[in-house]
């Protein structure tokens, strides 16, 4: 892929994932579940892209520290397949603080036990999506 196509897929996987944030919030509850579903869809095809290459995988895990949780879910989710070590505190903080989270805290406790049972498509949706 291209430096431009990979900069172009790294600012709308951000986009997506800010459109997805704000449709949830910080507790992830959504009432529009087809815009949620295209919002997914795009996360994924550019989490694709993003994926093959070193530059897109930094763009993807730089959000990781994003202050939105959302944000930071979807992208662990994704670095997971390629650097558990630095994904799994950040899916460990919002599974592990429900009140603060609810919803995300669930997304992040099935995403960890999927990933760690071998199960996690990472071309799937999340789990509870």
């Amino acid at each position: 892929m291209s430096e431009s196509a990979t900069t172009n897929a790294a600012e709308r996987y951000r986009e997506t994932l800010e459109e997805m944030a704000d449709l949830v919030g910080d507790r992830g509850h959504h009432d529009n579940p087809r815009r949620w579903n295209r919002l997914v869809e795009q996360w994924r095809a550019d989490r694709r892209l993003l994926a093959r290459t070193d530059d897109g995988r930094a763009a993807v895990a730089v959000l990781m520290d994003d202050p939105r949780p959302a944000v930071r879910l979807w992208s662990a989710a994704a670095v997971l397949f390629w650097d558990h070590d630095s994904a799994r505190p950040v899916l460990t903080e919002i599974r592990d603080s429900p009140m603060t989270y609810d919803l995300h805290s669930i997304t992040a406790k099935h995403t960890l036990l999927e990933f760690d049972a071998g199960t996690l498509d990472d071309d799937a949706r999340l789990p509870g999506t």
